[in-house]
């Protein structure tokens, strides 16, 4: 091991015979850091003289950086830590919550075996977009990783260039990413319990670090839906669509805010334009299909319930409104094998009993 005294380093001016006597510890130094008293006397950092000290004191100043250096990997590992913590979190959740082994079944109610299904049958609208988001982040996380590789120029092994302020702002860079994935994640999981308002909190600090978010945009859009603040959610939708025009998610939601502000044939343009770009998407066909519906174009809108039933043959919005839309047009008897269907999957749906038992009384007449 190299000790204090037995430090020997050859100046590097060919003419100079004598031994490395200085180093400069300046942040901003811009020369060849280790002198000998020939180069020293040239007064090449006379302008930042306090920061220059003996060369034996660089022995102290390796070990010292390296206590640095270890104490900011804890701290990077600590973040990594707290995701993964996180991460953990979500997957003993949806573990917990949506799977369940068979031998347990048997020692569950009817009510809770219901409960079950509805959480199943409900979490098959979100598993898409849960994965999109980890998918996002992740790759997210991964560029800034690289993004900081290429900054403090650690494939150079230039250690010279590798000063505070580089280190700090890796630091503050990868806090910042991490940070952000958390509440972001956290919001998620507070969206999908439906704790909407408290959803709201965290997707804001989300949107404070990064504007441009635009699922987080989008998902709060999503919590002002659920909240019946249908003007609100569409600023939202329109600030995620702003940043990325062909968000299929976005274009849908604003177009059901404005199927639910009985707005049907901007809605319409708006359902179109996520079409476009998805034609298997699911809610929009069936959105576009209870438009139609509305506008009281039959034809029309069973042709869009209905491929949207083709893809998802539980979709019971699509059950319902075929089973209505059929009922408009007095066609009661079949309107009843689609109005059975979804019962089927929720029993105690009160707007399907009573629609059923309409179509019923109808044919008793």
């Amino acid at each position: 091991m190299i000790q204090q005294g037995n430090l020997k380093l050859k100046c590097q001016v060919d003419e100079h015979k004598e031994e490395i006597d200085f180093i400069c510890y300046d942040q901003f130094c811009t020369g060849f850091r280790l002198q000998c008293f020939e180069c020293f006397k040239k007064g090449i950092h006379n302008n930042h003289i306090n920061d220059v000290k003996k060369v034996n004191t660089l022995i102290q100043f390796l070990e010292n950086n390296n206590k640095d250096c270890d104490n900011l990997i804890d701290d990077l590992n600590k973040c990594v830590e707290n995701v993964n913590q996180s991460f953990s979190q979500l997957k003993r959740g949806i573990r917990n919550k949506y799977s369940l082994l068979k031998e347990r079944l048997v020692n569950l109610n009817s009510c809770q075996i219901n409960d079950y299904l509805n959480s199943t049958i409900q979490l098959n609208e979100y598993k898409q977009s849960i994965f999109k988001i980890i998918e996002e982040q992740t790759k997210k996380l991964t560029h800034s990783f690289n993004n900081l590789y290429q900054q403090l120029q650690l494939s150079s092994f230039n250690y010279y260039q590798v000063d505070e302020h580089d280190i700090k702002l890796s630091e503050d860079l990868y806090q910042q990413s991490i940070y952000l994935i958390i509440i972001y994640i956290l919001g998620l999981q507070l969206y999908i319990k439906k704790k909407h308002n408290e959803a709201i909190e965290l997707l804001d600090k989300s949107i404070q670090i990064n504007p441009n978010n635009k699922e987080s945009l989008y998902y709060k859009g999503q919590c002002l839906i659920w909240l019946n603040k249908y003007e609100n959610a569409i600023t939202q939708l329109d600030k995620a669509l702003a940043i990325d025009t062909k968000h299929v998610d976005s274009l849908s939601s604003k177009g059901l805010c404005l199927t639910t502000l009985n707005k049907f044939e901007d809605a319409i343009t708006w359902l179109d334009k996520a079409l476009a770009i998805e034609p298997k998407h699911v809610i929009s066909l069936s959105y576009k299909g209870y438009c139609l519906k509305s506008l009281k174009q039959y034809d029309e809108s069973l042709k869009f319930l209905n491929q949207a039933l083709s893809i998802n043959p539980n979709h019971t919005f699509s059950l319902g409104y075929i089973g209505n839309c059929l009922q408009d047009q007095e066609k009661y008897e079949e309107a009843l094998i689609y109005y059975e269907r979804k019962l089927k999957i929720y029993p105690n749906d009160q707007w399907t009993k009573n629609q059923k038992e309409f179509c019923e009384n109808q044919l008793k007449k």
